[in-house]
């Protein structure tokens, strides 16, 4: 039951609801001032809900409520979705989704591909990007919507609202494993970045959370094979994932797990072969080439980079340094993956610097890539996840009906803020662990 008055939790509850409910159905991306004002809505009453209530039973109905909520439009934030359709009906004409760039099927007759379909593609001179598993599911999202994309959002919808139940339940078993209050699963659960850009905006970021969660606990239960299993098809997801394996291979080391990184990259591979073709492997490959090399959004040092660039060169050299961060990021991540060793870090924490790592260094950091490290830092015990989930969507304000152009100062002081909190967290535990 709420610990003040019921009067203020059930106000707290409503703006949560209306909020989260407005983004998701009626405020398009491009009207920033209302989306940020709904956004910081939901934020404060996911934050005073947490604070007025210990109901876990009415917190978690509220998560499914305001999830549910969200079946009713097509997503308003993200054009992903009509990708998503867009090789789910390729593969339903028994078409390789890998094989052509959308416009060679434009004049082909095929079943479901359409010029208005093709013209909400956000990136039709590109490759798709998204592995088998991903696949599978547009598959079947095609199948079963049938050309209704409402009916195929909402099919993807019900995969990733189980993976957040499944997420919530694993985080509190895991909690309950180290200790810890199993309270803290609800800021995971209520967060409004990780309803809205999941469940809401069809990011499949929530079942790679899902899968890793599944992979830590498997591994802390001693049950290898369901660890190196969750880790892999977390991988097979998003090939992201990819950035666990040397902390994870590591860690291992110390009780003879360690043969459960390679494991999970074995059966990583193993989701890639009902689509593997040289048709798939150029695809891929074209598609992560032009992806570290030609896409920037919201990104820290790469900006800093790239700025320092222009001063130099007089011109963008992303060609350079993106695979430049790359290389940076790979070998900080595998000192970090050393340090975590060496230091007996817990599996989450590990996995929280290593991808916070990634991030930083990254090229482009969209709202949804930080979603795994809102359930890393609940079970870590860090915060930062949660301030960062909150700032970076600021993000939206860059769009217009036009196109995209976000001013270089809210990037600034996104990561200022970022930057300040991390370091004071830092400090402030380094300040008790002396203590």
């Amino acid at each position: 039951m709420p610990k003040y008055n019921q009067t203020g939790y059930y106000t707290f509850l409503v703006v949560y609801i209306l909020a989260i409910f407005s983004i998701g159905n009626w405020i398009e991306r491009y009207q920033s001032l209302p989306l940020m004002l709904a956004y910081a809505s939901a934020f404060m009453g996911y934050i005073l809900l947490l604070q007025k209530s210990e109901d876990t039973k009415a917190l978690f109905t509220t998560g499914l409520i305001v999830r549910a909520l969200l079946f009713f439009t097509l997503p308003s934030l993200s054009d992903d979705l009509y990708r998503f359709i867009w090789d789910g009906t390729l593969i339903k004409n028994g078409i390789h989704p890998f094989a052509e760039l959308p416009g060679y099927y434009l004049d082909k007759n095929i079943n479901g591909i359409t010029k208005e379909l093709y013209e909400l593609l956000n990136s039709p001179n590109y490759f798709t990007i998204y592995p088998p598993i991903n696949q599978a599911i547009f598959w079947l999202s095609a199948v079963i919507g049938n050309g209704d994309w409402l009916v195929s959002a909402n099919m993807i919808r019900l995969v990733l609202s189980a993976a957040d139940v499944g997420s919530y339940f694993l985080i509190k078993s895991i909690l309950r494993t180290h200790g810890k209050p199993v309270f803290l699963a609800n800021w995971f659960w209520l967060n409004p970045l990780m309803i809205l850009e999941g469940v809401g905006n069809l990011h499949f970021e929530g079942l790679v959370v899902f899968f890793v969660l599944f992979g830590i606990y498997g591994y802390q239960k001693s049950m290898h094979v369901l660890a190196a299993g969750g880790f892999g098809l977390a991988i097979g997801t998003k090939l992201l994932p990819l950035i666990y394996l040397p902390v994870l291979f590591l860690s291992g080391l110390r009780d003879k797990k360690w043969w459960v990184a390679p494991a999970a990259g074995v059966i990583a591979l193993l989701t890639i072969v009902p689509m593997l073709n040289a048709t798939f492997l150029l695809g891929m490959q074209e598609s992560l080439e032009l992806y570290f090399q030609s896409f920037e959004f919201n990104a820290s040092i790469y900006f800093i980079a790239r700025q320092i660039g222009y001063w130099i060169c007089g011109y963008n050299n992303i060609a350079l340094i993106g695979p430049l961060l790359s290389l940076l990021s790979f070998f900080s991540i595998c000192m970090v993956s050393i340090v975590a060793w060496k230091k007996e870090w817990s599996l989450s924490k590990s996995l929280l610097f290593v991808l916070t790592i990634y991030l930083l260094f990254a090229t482009t950091v969209h709202p949804w890539y930080i979603l795994p490290l809102i359930a890393f830092g609940i079970l870590s015990g860090y915060w930062y996840p949660i301030v960062w989930s909150f700032l970076i969507f600021v993000t939206y304000i860059g769009y217009t009906k036009e196109g995209f152009e976000l001013p270089m100062y809210l990037i600034v002081v996104e990561y200022i803020v970022l930057w300040a909190t991390i370091v004071l967290e830092l400090r402030l535990r380094m300040l008790n662990f002396k203590k």
